[in-house]
């Protein structure tokens, strides 16, 4: 508890410097639609970061992994290319994917099995602003939201505006280029955006190739003050090939830009959403009622073939969702110091999943895979004199799976599961811009379709292998406390610090003493403990901006199996500092640094093999807007260091393969230019 101790310790420093200025930042004003009950930033007793659509425009990031980077605990990695990234939020390592929820205005782009978010889907161009939300985010999103939320807001045009123009143009040191063009506008009552992009890159790595097409649309229409509808509609088409990883043998014979013949894949991806939300806002009374809808359906077909296999097998993914989410915020004043918002609703979320696996010209087997969910929750949020902020919340969920294997070993079953979560939460804004809050969830997630069923690919020569219903998973509880302040009691300062600890039970894993790694409930307790904080100064009439975070993750097996040792493919540190300059009207320059710290490989419970190693990269990025032109260009990795972004020690137990990782690209460049009309 040594840690809570210092954030309170640090907190009441604050509260002495609250009297300086009470002018300043963005807490009371920003809202934060992952919220879902309209609030803003200082009105959540959570930890909270929103990256503004000023500081995406200010940001030297050139795609979603870079910029989620600058948020404090984030590690986003990218192994190969746009196709093969992940989000790392929690201390989860491995299982990350099934831990950290990513929404796109509010839709999940989180899959029914292991795969993960595809965060290639996401236009970096599109996006307004970015949510997110640490820590477990229960009570309001259910399953998944563990670790964190991850909420992208795509831009949206602006009423009776004429139409604007916007074409970008960037090219890169493999052989990489990438085309948009944006188009936002409004006139009474509609508003409407639309954004496409394409994208190819050869990538660093041999057999690495990646190409995409984006296409992205939004309208919003508003007929009167009560009644509104939102429509959004994308595609997304892409091409991409995976080199897998090298062992250090392979390295040395192929070099860090190689491939294993028997790791090549090539596929393709399309993925399609349709979304709608009507909402209605009215008052009666004293009371401020606001209704909303959102419908959502979203499918997905992937292609994966696997280059070095005799047979040619190929194994194509078929994914469906559908999303019915009504809810309702009521706000109503109980005193003329008491003010209540009561934001209850009812989440349903169906998702299908076709596997098909196929030899040339024959289709070798089947299985066909449903999981039903479904979710009421109710919070509650009190603000006393504006400066007190009580919440408390509570969900009930409900969920079904199917599973049916069709062909050559006909199986068919099925499993249910219940659970519930909670929040509560107290915060005191001791200026308009400055809190300090303590919280405590209970979570849960529950397996994923990859999980309840083990063996669902059938074999790859021709034979079968039966799937089999894993009869004692269940889902996993985490208890979690967070205490933190975010100060801004000097206008040009920002400063925040927050400590979370985590217990959980039944964590869901990769048991190394399984086959090689099958999914069960750990058989003791696992604690995640992470620190973090973040300071930016603006200095000289803003022409100097220095920057920082820095996140500490202790996540520990307490007992069971592996007691003593740490969950793998954590970091024990993450950092990110650096300073923008703008010494001319338009031009802005900015150094920065970025630190992963060392981690076990993963399939390394025990901790027996050597530490995937430490590593930062030193990267320096210059921009120049004149008019309506902007051009940037981007030096990353200055130094070229060579570091490895992932490592697994899987088969090392039982002796049969060695570790392998994914080696970094090193030094590169990014040059581009915008221009709008």
């Amino acid at each position: 508890m040594n840690i809570f101790m210092s954030i309170f310790v640090l907190s009441l420093l604050f509260f002495n410097l609250a009297q300086a200025d009470d002018e300043g930042g963005d807490l009371g004003t920003l809202v934060v639609q992952a919220s879902r009950s309209n609030d803003t930033v200082g009105q959540m007793n959570k930890d909270v970061t929103v990256i503004t659509s000023q500081e995406i425009a200010k940001s030297p990031a050139k795609s979603l992994p870079e910029l989620l980077n600058e948020v404090p605990g984030v590690d986003a990695r990218v192994n190969t290319n746009a196709h093969d990234e992940q989000v790392n939020m929690g201390g989860f390592g491995e299982q990350n994917a099934p831990n950290v929820l990513i929404l796109v205005d509010g839709r999940r782009l989180n899959t029914p099995d292991l795969a993960g978010a595809n965060l290639s889907l996401i236009n970096l161009n599109s996006i307004d602003h970015i949510e997110v939300i640490q820590g477990a985010a229960t009570v309001l999103y259910g399953d998944s939201a563990n670790g964190g939320v991850i909420n992208i807001v795509t831009k949206k045009g602006m009423e009776n505006t004429k139409p604007s123009v916007t074409l970008t143009s960037e090219i890169d040191s493999y052989k990489g280029n990438k085309d948009g063009i944006d188009v936002g506008g409004g006139i009474s009552h509609l508003t409407y955006q639309f954004d496409y992009d394409r994208d190819q890159s050869n990538n660093y790595r041999t057999y690495n190739n990646f190409w995409s097409n984006d296409f992205d649309s939004r309208m919003d229409y508003d007929p009167t003050d009560i009644f509104g509808v939102d429509f959004s509609q994308g595609y997304h088409l892409d091409r991409f090939k995976l080199p897998g990883a090298l062992s250090i043998a392979q390295i040395n014979s192929l070099g860090t830009t190689g491939a294993v013949v028997s790791r090549e894949y090539y596929g393709t991806d399309s993925d399609s959403h349709f979304d709608v939300t009507p909402h209605v806002k009215f008052d009666e009374g004293e009371s401020h009622f606001d209704f909303s809808l959102f419908t959502s359906s979203r499918k997905s077909d992937i292609n994966f073939v696997n280059a070095a296999s005799s047979n040619g097998f190929a194994t194509n993914y078929e994914l469906e969702s559908y999303e019915f989410q009504p809810k309702i915020i009521i706000t109503t004043p109980l005193t003329d110091r008491l003010d209540n918002k009561l934001t209850s609703g009812y989440d349903y979320i169906y998702y299908t999943e076709n596997r098909r696996f196929n030899s040339p010209n024959t289709l070798q087997d089947q299985v066909y895979a449903t999981e039903a969910s479904q979710g009421v929750y109710l919070l509650d949020e009190v603000t006393m004199d504006e400066h007190w902020l009580l919440n408390a919340g509570a969900r009930g969920a409900w969920a079904n799976y199917v599973f049916d294997q069709t062909q050559q070993t006909p199986l068919k079953f099925d499993r249910s599961t219940t659970t519930e979560g909670f929040d509560g939460g107290l915060g005191y804004k001791y200026n308009p811009d400055s809190k300090i809050f303590v919280n405590y969830t209970r979570s849960y997630r529950l397996p994923v379709l990859d999980e309840f069923f083990e063996s669902p690919f059938p074999g790859q020569t021709g034979g079968d292998t039966q799937a089999t219903l894993n009869q004692g998973l269940t889902y996993q509880v985490g208890n979690q406390y967070q205490l933190g302040v975010r100060d801004h009691s000097f206008k040009d300062v920002n400063m925040g610090l927050t400590a979370t600890e985590v217990q959980y039970k039944n964590e869901i894993y990769d048991d190394p003493n399984l086959n090689g790694g099958t999914d069960a409930n750990y058989n003791g307790r696992t604690r995640h403990i992470s620190e973090e904080g973040d300071v930016s100064v603006d200095l000289f009439n803003k022409r100097l901006r220095p920057f920082a975070n820095i996140t500490f993750q202790q996540t520990n097996f307490v007992s069971g199996d592996f007691s003593g040792k740490r969950v793998p493919d954590v970091p024990q540190q993450l950092a990110h500092a650096g300073i923008t300059f703008m010494p001319l009207t338009g031009l802005s320059t900015t150094i920065q640094d970025d630190f992963v710290g060392n981690r076990y490989g993963l399939g390394d419970d025990a901790n027996l093999f050597p530490q995937v190693k430490r590593y930062n990269t030193l990267d320096w990025s210059v921009k120049y807007d004149y008019k309506n032109y902007e051009l940037w260009f981007s030096l990353n990795d200055m130094l070229d260091r060579r570091y490895f972004v992932y490592g697994s020690s899987y088969g090392l137990v039982g002796g049969y393969a060695p570790e392998v990782y994914y080696p970094a690209p090193g030094r590169n460049v990014q040059v581009g230019v915008k221009v709008k009309f």
